[in-house]
């Protein structure tokens, strides 16, 4: 098998007399970043304000490199948000000796999740007096972890004021509310007024603000009606919200509104601590984890804290009674609701129900209920699997020596993962080559390994599923470089006419191996005995090597002097069929699938 001098891939320059000035850019962070919005502020892994974003432009002229701040070299960096257009560098965002360095979470901020840095290079080269113009980038995409169900509840240290027959008040003086919350902000408390409508809690000196976490509830504060005052905690959802009732109760005066407890000592309450609570459940209406939801109770004859059990009524499928605990004369007693994982509660479509609860206190009953509410707005799901290659120093070896680290990034959501298995492999021959023993995270590739240009692979397998990128390396000393052209470009259009792709071999800024002649679809006009031609044949799909024997035109007998091979990926790095040889070839829209990517081989 013949020596590889060197391989090309497709690329999209104009050849021109002037030298090749080409560049790329390394980054020392992966380019995706995961977001939690489970948590406020939002994380973001990695964070480019712990560990700043740095960009750091690679430029060589043919395949000497140009160091940064060399004469005639000059570096300009623009961003682009998505598919808008370019704009100057924000805030976060500075340029030191033509390297970039971001220390903000740009990412949070736009609205596309995608930000693509620019760096225009232009070179003046003293040897051709030309001065060389262009351009790298690189892309940074955010993906968000899956949003978690919003809730949000209501605790307080006590759910009664007390007092005596005299109407004084004894015990607690005051009830702080804290609010919790998750996959939303509370927006601010509010409090039923007499005509039954929610409206904003009375400001008082005892509440700074009622926005905050917490609030204080007092026997003194306007918002009771018949000795009740119920309370919501309002949130950036609007279906996102609970509420609680504070309780007077007075010995011997009056009992609790509603109750069997009638006026003077003696009158029953019984005090329930959780009135209602949402369940995180699926888009799908079904419970997303086992839950355990607990209510405490109290009882009461007049203000005296008494004995008391409690009977749970029919619950909805999927719930059940976890434990049962008697109150006693000095003890709150609690029922813990078991809700099942995968439960529906009674349906998909059923998003709210009660649960009946009798309280049986000095032998008489007293009936409250519970009510749940399924948390389908937010619902959480799985997070999605973000998997890419990268190269920290770069892709470029020099002479084939020295070493290339590939390494990868994978997270799910915002949370890494560390449980993956993986294997590396190789591009050689036209087909992808398991590499022995590359089964880690990493790759370290010889210098000597790569000939010209070498594509790797890596399948991550997680969770049963299997994730695939590919990256690129190149060795910038080779004697012999190739480059790739096409007649017609690189882009066709509904899969429509054709392409016609060519290689063309320097060795010391020189080319070997030139075209034997024109590539036309016409003949060449006023031809010479032992004239070539390329004939482009857009009907039968060739390229035909001709040649002209003074009075008409035949195939040629002749060939380049090189060997090419073609090989050919398609749009996800896949190895296709692809039977071509030749210095020159003709591609068919119909061979292209979205994206195809040609590799030729050249040797002696």
């Amino acid at each position: 098998m013949p020596t590889v001098l060197t391989s090309s891939q497709q690329t999209f320059v104009d050849i021109t007399d002037q030298r090749k000035l080409s560049a790329y850019i390394t980054s020392n962070l992966p380019k995706t970043q995961s977001e939690d919005p489970n948590v406020l502020p939002h994380t973001y892994v990695p964070s480019w304000a712990s560990t700043n974003l740095t960009l750091t432009p690679v430029v060589f002229l043919d395949q000497t490199s140009i160091p940064l701040g060399s004469t005639g070299l000059t570096i300009q960096w623009k961003r682009k948000d998505g598919t808008a257009a370019e704009t100057a560098l924000t805030s976060g965002e500075s340029v030191s000796g033509g390297i970039l360095t971001v220390n903000q979470n740009k990412l949070a901020a736009s609205s596309s999740g995608m930000i693509t840095y620019i760096c225009y290079i232009s070179y003046y080269d003293s040897e051709t007096r030309n001065t060389v113009n262009i351009s790298a980038d690189i892309t940074y995409t955010l993906v968000r972890n899956a949003e978690n169900a919003k809730l949000a509840y209501i605790t307080s240290d006590t759910y009664v004021f007390k007092y005596d027959t005299d109407s004084t008040l004894v015990g607690a003086t005051q009830a702080t509310l804290t609010g919790q919350v998750q996959g939303v902000t509370i927006t601010k408390w509010q409090y039923k007024n007499g005509s039954g409508n929610w409206a904003d809690y009375p400001t008082t000196s005892d509440n700074s603000s009622i926005t905050g976490g917490t609030l204080v509830v007092k026997p003194t504060h306007a918002v009771f009606n018949d000795n009740v005052a119920q309370i919501k905690l309002v949130t950036s959802d609007a279906d996102v919200y609970d509420t609680v009732t504070i309780t007077k109760l007075y010995d011997g005066a009056q009992g609790e509104p509603g109750t069997p407890g009638s006026a003077g000592s003696g009158g029953l309450s019984v005090i329930i601590s959780n009135e209602a609570q949402t369940i995180p459940c699926t888009s799908g209406g079904a419970v997303t984890a086992a839950t355990n939801v607990t209510i405490p109770f109290t009882a009461y004859e007049g203000i005296t804290q008494k004995a008391a059990t409690c009977t749970v009524g029919t619950l909805p499928s999927g719930v059940t009674v976890k434990s049962n605990t008697a109150a006693t004369a000095t003890t709150a007693g609690s029922v813990v609701l078991t809700f099942a994982k995968n439960a529906t509660l009674g349906g998909a479509s059923v998003l709210t129900g009660t649960i009946p609860l009798t309280f049986t206190v000095s032998g008489q009953s007293v009936t409250k209920t519970f009510a749940w509410t399924k948390a389908n707005a937010g619902t959480s799901g799985q997070s999605a699997v973000v998997f890419s290659v990268y190269a920290p120093n770069g892709t470029i070896v020099q002479n084939q020596s020295g070493t290339l680290t590939l390494a990868t990034s994978a997270y799910e959501g915002a949370t890494a993962i560390s449980n993956a298995t993986y294997q590396w492999a190789k591009y050689s021959g036209g087909s992808w080559v398991n590499v022995s023993g590359a089964t880690g995270s990493t790759l370290t590739v010889n210098g000597s390994d790569i000939v010209n240009i070498q594509s790797y692979r890596c399948t991550m397998t997680y969770n049963s599923k299997s994730y695939v990128d590919v990256i690129t390396v190149e060795d910038k000393s080779d004697p012999y470089v190739s480059e790739m052209l096409s007649i017609g470009g690189f882009t066709v259009k509904n899969n429509l006419g054709g392409l016609v792709p060519y290689v063309i071999v320097r060795t010391n800024q020189h080319e070997v191996d030139p075209l034997k002649g024109n590539i036309s679809e016409t003949a060449p006009a006023n031809p010479s005995s032992g004239d070539f031609w390329y004939q482009v044949d857009h009907t039968g799909h060739t390229v035909t090597l001709m040649k002209y024997s003074g009075s008409a035109w035949a195939a040629a007998t002749e060939a380049q002097e090189m060997t090419y091979t073609w090989y050919a990926q398609d749009k996800d790095g896949n190895p296709v069929t692809f039977n071509k040889t030749g210095k020159v070839i003709y591609l068919s829209a119909s061979e292209i699938d979205s994206i195809l990517t040609l590799q030729c081989d050249v040797s002696n």
